[in-house]
């Protein structure tokens, strides 16, 4: 994606701030030291174009997970320790219990790379060079690119869940942010973030009480609805900010829907919040997300008639945590895959001990993204067939030509999809399965186990039907991974470390 109007201007990213008030917690003006430009002290930070704060997305205190903006609530996932490390440089700490740094992923030195939280490590992407500015604010180097970007909203975005990254210099409105004094960590109060406050209200609901579709009406942005045992739903529509838990093996049957767009839960905002439930019976998908940084965690997909869970039309940085997608089954067997992160999907969406298994077609299509999946520690087995019921069966399809862009012509978008920890074993078909992925993708520390036609497909060159003409692609990088009781083809890829069974 391109930052259109930053296109326009030239120069040295900064982030800037000046000093202000906020209603949601005292603040008072802040004094620089003497050889500071910033104290040492707890802020908000705000920034000026979108008037929303710097927080940790979804609460989750752990390595990791996304920076982003939202409205201000005063809880600890928006609040920063600045502590000064001479030469003009500070760190910044969040305020959870984890006490992770504000940190720049892999400390890459180019336009778009994210801002995340990580333990503290005293490296160059958790540090920021202090220059003021001429309107009395400061700006906010990224020391991991030579004091050349720093940290910006991207895209100019108002939204709450506006991506916080770094980017070059062009010292406008969405690099420049206030920097508000607070008194520091709440005592015994909520560490969780706006968009998933489980803090605030709380709309109970069972087979016997009130219904999951009445609970939604009345929820807004904060509300948790906690589901205790079976309910039956038709689909339900989640409105931005409001989560979903479970209590005393939570289900939900959505034996009610029905047509292709019966699906189970559709989350086409951002800010959500889904865990420990189990998702049944939709007659479309069991989860069907365009929106974005919604989480999920400990949910399980199972017997909908399409994917479990997808992906698509533009949703990004969504991430899923021990989830299971299992026997879900299309009447052709083309569609349901386990996770199906395709046809549109945008960046950054995470998957984190997650498996599929059983599914009719495959555990986990990348057909058609637009941006790279990165999967940890994942296991896709035995797709490709449910219930007699036959598909692709790959474990892992990472591409596919994208011909469903109107007014484009079918083209490959070359995806540098990332898998560490993952394991695949006994697919119908390929266990990694390049699928005319033309980007460079790494695989670490996976395993191919019994798939069918190969645990590593990843030829050099291929032709696509939908193309009509010879691809040579990107070569992928296997690296200290395991083939077991299987063939590969791995003429596009190059192995390195520690690879056994090639």
């Amino acid at each position: 994606m391109i930052k259109l109007l930053k296109k326009a201007f030239a120069s040295t990213l900064a982030l800037c701030f000046v000093l202000t008030t906020i209603t949601v917690a005292p603040v008072t003006n802040v004094s620089a030291a003497s050889s500071n430009i910033i104290s040492d002290g707890w802020y908000y930070i705000k920034n000026v174009y979108s008037q929303k704060y710097v927080e940790v997305a979804s609460g989750i205190d752990k390595d990791g997970a996304n920076v982003q903006q939202w409205q201000g609530n005063g809880y600890d996932c928006q609040k920063w320790y600045v502590r000064n490390l001479g030469n003009g440089y500070i760190s910044l700490q969040n305020g959870m219990a984890g006490g992770r740094m504000m940190d720049i992923v892999n400390g890459e030195n180019k336009d778009g790379s994210n801002a995340q939280i990580w333990t503290s490590n005293n490296l160059d992407p958790q540090k920021f060079k202090v220059k003021k500015s001429s309107n009395g604010a400061v700006c906010l180097l990224t020391k991991n690119s030579n004091c050349k970007k720093a940290l910006d909203v991207y895209d100019w975005s108002k939204d709450n869940g506006g991506n916080i990254d770094q980017w070059t210099y062009n010292g406008l409105e969405c690099q420049q942010f206030k920097f508000e004094r607070t008194d520091g960590k709440s005592q015994g109060g909520s560490s969780s973030s706006g968009n998933t406050p489980i803090s605030g209200k709380t709309i109970n609901v069972s087979a016997s009480g009130t219904s999951l579709e009445s609970a939604v009406k009345s929820a807004k942005a904060g509300t948790t609805i906690v589901i205790s045992g079976t309910v039956k739903s038709g689909t339900i529509k989640l409105p931005a900010g409001v989560n979903i838990a479970g209590e005393n093996n939570a289900t939900v049957d959505f034996s009610k829907t029905s047509g292709s767009n019966g699906k189970g839960f559709y989350l086409a905002e951002n800010g959500s919040t889904i865990s420990n439930i189990i998702v049944k019976n939709a007659a479309d998908n069991g989860i069907f997300v365009t929106g974005s940084h919604n989480t999920f965690k400990n949910v399980t997909c199972c017997n909908n008639h399409d994917a479990g869970f997808q992906v698509s039309n533009g949703g990004a940085y969504n991430t899923f945590e021990n989830c299971h997608s299992h026997h879900n089954a299309d009447a052709t067997g083309e569609n349901a895959d386990g996770y199906a992160v395709k046809l549109h999907s945008g960046v950054g969406n995470v998957f984190k001990d997650c498996v599929a298994e059983y599914n009719s077609d495959d555990g986990w299509d990348c057909y058609a993204a637009h941006g790279a999946v990165k999967l940890y520690n994942c296991h896709a087995n035995y797709n490709g067939y449910c219930n007699g019921i036959y598909g692709d069966g790959n474990g892992f399809k990472m591409g596919g030509v994208d011909n469903k862009t109107p007014g484009q012509k079918a083209h490959l978008d070359p995806l540098n999809h990332y898998l560490e920890g993952c394991v695949a074993k006994g697919n119908l078909a390929a266990g990694f399965d390049r699928n005319n992925q033309s980007g460079v993708v790494t695989m670490k520390n996976c395993t191919g186990d019994s798939n069918k036609k190969g645990n590593y497909n990843w030829p050099a060159t291929g032709k696509p039907s939908a193309l009509g003409y010879k691809v040579t692609f990107g070569k992928a990088i296997i690296d200290s991974c395991t083939s077991i009781n299987g063939k590969n083809d791995i003429s596009g890829a190059t192995l390195k470390g520690n690879c056994k069974g090639f």
